[in-house]
């Protein structure tokens, strides 16, 4: 049999890579139906209620966009943070330490960079299911202008990249159950609401919109405006490239860190 000690490099292979996601799908497929809530009813409330709602009293927001039209690939790239975040964070917690699963991953035929990339691409997967469900009725709104908007997709893809790697990063630091609160009320929450998604980010304070632009989700936000309206320039790609680097950092962290919190 392996021993753990062979099980410790970023060295994977695909199909085990695969055997972990298949095994959240399945998971996943049955208890989709309340699921499915989290993926497509929340994200849609907030962009009716924000568009349609605040949005009736927005004027002017940026070029000759109208508030609806500002806000709803903002909406369709933050709202795919959510479900990475919560399926690698919480949800990766709860499979480490209370259920034994990934013990038992572990024991059979699958490394921990192997494990890691699974559970990343299952996180990148739940975003992409929302990203296509609000941005499947942003389309039947009207409420984007290019064909360009289709890439959004792949777009939100990334995003759950990213926020999956995160959210694993922090679940291999956590020291509690109850402290995973903070990676939601500490970080996503900030990150949500000052990621451009909601109001341009050059209205926030001078000294704020470098914060502001480094967060890791607003260069998704603006990439995905972008391709919404058609206009792409240099600073989109800028965004595109920052996204791909957070991913390609926080994947080896999550890989290094939860092997010090199983092996070691």
């Amino acid at each position: 049999m392996t021993s753990l000690a062979t099980k410790t490099g970023i060295d994977f292979r695909p199909s085990n890579v695969y055997g972990v996601w298949l095994r959240h799908w399945l998971a996943f497929k049955g208890g989709w139906l309340i699921d499915s809530t989290a993926i497509v009813i929340e994200p849609l409330f907030i962009l009716l209620a924000v568009g349609f709602g605040i949005g009736r009293f927005v004027e002017g927001i940026q070029g000759d966009l109208s508030y609806q039209e500002f806000v709803a690939p903002g909406i369709i790239a933050a709202n795919a943070m959510w479900p990475a975040l919560f399926n690698c964070s919480w949800g990766a917690y709860q499979r480490m330490e209370n259920h034994k699963i990934y013990e038992t991953m572990i024991s059979a035929p699958v490394n921990l960079s192997e494990l890691a990339a699974g559970e990343i691409i299952w996180g990148a997967t739940r975003a992409a299911m929302t990203t296509a469900a609000v941005l499947i009725v942003a389309m039947i709104l009207g409420l984007l202008s290019s064909p360009l908007a289709i890439l959004i997709l792949p777009l939100g893809f990334l995003v759950g990249l990213v926020f999956g790697g995160m959210g694993l990063v922090y679940a291999s630091i956590a020291p509690t159950q109850h402290s995973m609160m903070l990676i939601f009320t500490l970080i996503g929450t900030p990150i949500f609401f000052f990621s451009g998604a909601f109001f341009p980010i050059d209205s926030l304070h001078s000294g704020l919109q470098p914060v502001a632009w480094a967060m890791p989700l607003t260069g998704a936000v603006h990439v995905a405006r972008g391709l919404s309206t058609g206009e792409l320039g240099l600073s989109h790609l800028y965004g595109l490239l920052y996204m791909i680097g957070l991913a390609s950092v926080f994947y080896p962290l999550a890989f290094i860190l939860l092997r010090r919190k199983l092996i070691t």
